[in-house]
């Protein structure tokens, strides 16, 4: 890397991996605090509403359980 134009295209290439691992990890880090991964998705995000259908469906079963274990 002796001209500059490679130490440019090398500092660039780096912001670029930079900002990739910033999105990636706080993209995971919404999710480990139960956030909305898809909030900034532009189009529909079926998995986030399928998701939601899962915690409802599990958040009944385990309450239905409790209940019947008790009686």
């Amino acid at each position: 890397m002796n001209s500059w134009q490679e130490w440019v295209v090398a500092l660039l290439l780096l912001l670029c991996a930079v900002r990739i691992g910033m999105s990636i990890y706080s993209f995971f880090h919404r999710v480990k605090e139960n956030g909305n991964p898809c909030s900034n998705c532009i189009s529909g995000c079926e998995s986030g509403s399928l998701c939601g259908k899962e915690r409802a469906e599990c958040s009944g079963i385990a309450k239905k359980k409790k209940k019947s274990c008790c009686g």
